[in-house]
């Protein structure tokens, strides 16, 4: 199994910050391109098993490399908010309302 550490390190810091990034909607459509807009901003970490994510998980003991990350995953969310996807439940509902 090859496994981007990186995506289940920064799905983890997603669910825990949720409620500090203010998005405008937390469907899963917007988690997941909040998500990809991420990782496409940091260096992927594959490992070849789960157990070897620890490593990852561990820079983030260093705080400077914690904060990238979540400063990553704020900047992507205000993207999100502000410019949601066709496919975002909310937007679709407004749509629908409208």
């Amino acid at each position: 199994m090859l496994v981007n550490s990186k995506e289940i390190v920064m799905k983890e810091l997603l669910d825990r910050y949720m409620d500090q990034l203010h998005m405008a909607c937390t469907c899963q459509v917007c988690q997941n391109d909040v998500l990809a807009l991420s990782l496409n901003k940091v260096s992927p970490s594959y490992v070849t098993d789960l157990k070897k994510i620890a490593y990852t998980k561990a820079e983030l003991v260093d705080k400077q490399k914690n904060t990238a990350m979540l400063v990553i995953l704020a900047e992507s969310a205000a993207v999100v908010s502000e410019s949601p996807s066709d496919l975002c439940h909310t937007k679709q509902e407004e749509a629908f309302i409208n």
